[in-house]
């Protein structure tokens, strides 16, 4: 468990400003080896498809096969076999276990008995105990989040991680929702662009931006000019907010 605030909220902040997907990837493996876990891994499945026609998205760090059961996520069939989708499908809190099926609290029945073969399966990989996290948005079906440590625990043992994670999952998977949803012809900006917009868009005038950047104050206005005319608006402002809806920064 992070026992330094600021370090947690640096987890916080650099995953609500990340730019790439590459990024939340970063950070999410920070915050997981910070809290203590081994691997973690992420899926959600979307309501529309991506450019490239795929309508899944994963990504995890499992250094054993248990790696190869998220694609299988994208299935049809893992809809209605995977305990972890119908914890996101169903609106279900966030779960502690261990591989000897064990939770922190109990589902019905028929979901109970699917999820403790899930969990023994991947004490088989070595897995033997996390938390699962589910999340959802208008833009996705389902999402989850997994974090897993590889020695034998009482799943009340990790209850005192189940907060900070499940607001760092909240967070990790908004940026994630944000950056799938970015238009697909969203002008690029350079840079030094997106750091004088980013301080502009905080309230800061071009002289002080200029300060904080060491560059003249014609140069701030000169990049301010070139990212309004790249976001078709007319002024700082508009393009601050313009640039904020199309996630090429983050407040």
């Amino acid at each position: 468990m992070i026992r330094h605030g600021m370090e947690y909220w640096d987890h916080i902040d650099r995953v609500l400003r990340a730019a790439t997907l590459d990024e939340v990837k970063s950070v999410t493996s920070a915050f997981s080896r910070a809290v203590g876990f081994h691997n973690h891994g992420y899926a959600t499945k979307l309501r529309e498809p991506l450019p490239g026609g795929s309508d899944f998205v994963f990504f995890e760090d499992f250094d054993s096969d248990w790696s190869k059961t998220y694609p299988a996520l994208a299935a049809p069939d893992a809809e209605r076999s995977d305990p972890r989708i119908t914890l996101s499908r169903e609106g279900l809190p966030a779960v502690a276990w261990n591989s000897r099926g064990r939770t922190t609290w109990e589902p019905r029945p028929q979901l109970y008995q699917i999820g403790r073969r899930t969990l023994m399966a991947a004490g088989e990989f070595g897995l033997h105990g996390g938390i699962t996290v589910p999340s959802w948005s208008p833009g996705t079906q389902w999402s989850f989040t997994t974090f897993t440590v590889n020695a034998l625990a009482d799943p009340r043992e990790l209850v005192p991680t189940l907060g900070q994670a499940v607001y760092f999952v909240s967070c990790m998977h908004a940026a994630m929702d944000r950056l799938l949803r970015r238009p697909r012809h969203a002008p690029k900006l350079s840079e030094r662009e997106c750091e004088v917009l980013r301080w502009s868009a905080v309230g800061k005038t071009s002289w002080e931006i200029s300060m904080i950047l060491q560059i003249s104050e014609r140069t701030v206005n000169f990049h301010l000019q070139q990212v309004a005319r790249k976001l078709g608006v007319k002024g700082r402002r508009a393009a601050c907010a313009r640039a904020v809806a199309l996630g090429l920064i983050a407040l």
